[in-house]
């Protein structure tokens, strides 16, 4: 009796994972297939698919990927980030260079706004509330949009 049980259970579970019918015949998955979602950056627009899944910018891996496998898209993207002084490097630091300036991207103009914010509103070196004055895009884009009046 225990072998019809098991046999019945083995056979269910090569259906779910051969998608078979009982009559051994193969159908199409019930189950949601899962697609590679191609990642992006949001700085430079390129496919950042062959890095880390965490990875939100083109990192240093990816760099040098596209200088090893897509060499235009390098010459015509990443390249030209670099300063003349820069270019006179070694490739691996241009490399490091490359990511550190896409991260930079994104984040500096933030922490720039912020900054400035910040020493408007510092209470040392102002007569009155300056935060009325200050466009509420910018405190939210800065990431300060919920400072007390």
């Amino acid at each position: 009796m225990s072998d019809s049980i098991l046999n019945k259970v083995y056979s269910n579970i090569i259906r779910l994972i051969y998608h078979h019918d009982a009559a051994g015949n193969i159908q199409q998955s019930s189950l949601k297939t899962r697609t590679k979602k191609n990642k992006t950056c949001p700085v430079t627009g390129l496919d950042i698919s062959m890095q880390p899944k965490n990875s939100k910018f083109l990192s240093y891996t990816g760099v040098k990927w596209y200088y090893n496998n897509d060499y235009k898209t390098y010459e015509n993207i990443l390249k030209p980030k670099l300063t003349d002084s820069w270019n006179k490097k070694p490739l691996l630091v241009q490399f490091r260079e490359i990511a550190h300036i896409v991260r930079n991207a994104d984040s500096n103009p933030r922490n720039n706004t912020k900054r400035a914010i910040m020493k408007i509103l510092d209470n040392r070196n102002t007569l009155f509330n300056n935060l009325s004055l200050i466009d509420k895009t910018k405190l939210k884009n800065a990431g300060l949009n919920n400072l007390p009046k």
